[in-house]
């Protein structure tokens, strides 16, 4: 909640500032308005705000209505990728591998599972086109809803699995901690995150991502429906 309440202030900011100011007003009311939905989103937990299909693409609305906020979230995600020095990729075991959002080329081995968590990036036709490709989108800094994170992990295909978001720290994180949980390598949150820090030091959850890690161990626990 409290991202998505810093969302907005930004946005409003954005937008108050073009309103006051003339020199690239457009541009900033546009991306401040992007900003505010976006922060709204998060709020709801509208986690399909950008209409991601399930083939990794986005359709050409949302390119229109969110194109400043698109050019924005690229050009961090490209810079951050080029400054900062963090490994597109870490093995957690034999069948797990977390990472960031990786380029058409940069894909090592084969998977039968390629979970993609961005809701906010389209994915290369090298990637999106082979069979493991699944997508589960998440708002960056946001957390689903916990029996939907069980209901998609419980549909995954025994095998090799690779997860990522934009840098592989918070919602690959949550989704690596859940599938942790679900396949007994951990007995709690903190074990899990235990195990992902320890190839994966930055791998961090948010207040909201914990508070959906520790309801999907409770999904866990709770005895099956008749």
């Amino acid at each position: 909640m409290r991202f998505g309440i810093i969302l907005i202030t930004v946005g409003l900011v954005l937008v108050a500032l073009a309103l006051f100011e003339r020199s690239w007003s457009l541009i900033r009311l546009w991306l401040g308005l992007n900003i505010v939905t976006v922060g709204i989103a998060h709020l709801r937990g509208a986690h399909r705000l950008f209409g991601k299909r399930p083939t990794g693409t986005i359709p050409w609305w949302s390119w229109f209505v969110f194109f400043p906020f698109f050019c924005l979230t690229y050009a961090i995600w490209h810079l951050s990728r080029l400054l900062v020095r963090i490994a597109k990729a870490n093995e957690v075991s034999e069948n797990l591998t977390i990472g960031r959002r990786l380029l058409a080329g940069e894909v090592d081995g084969q998977f039968a599972n390629y979970v993609d968590l961005t809701a906010e990036f389209r994915v290369p036709q090298a990637i999106r086109g082979t069979p493991a490709y699944l997508n589960f989108p998440i708002l960056d800094g946001g957390a689903p809803d916990a029996r939907e994170l069980l209901a998609f992990i419980s549909r995954l295909r025994p095998g090799r699995t690779f997860v990522h978001c934009a840098q592989g720290l918070g919602r690959t994180g949550l989704f690596a901690v859940a599938l942790l949980l679900y396949s007994n390598t951990a007995r709690s949150v903190e074990d899990a995150l235990k195990i992902l820090r320890s190839v994966r030091p930055g791998v961090r959850l948010n207040r909201n991502q914990w508070r959906c890690a520790e309801a999907f161990a409770r999904e866990l626990r709770a005895p099956a429906s008749p």
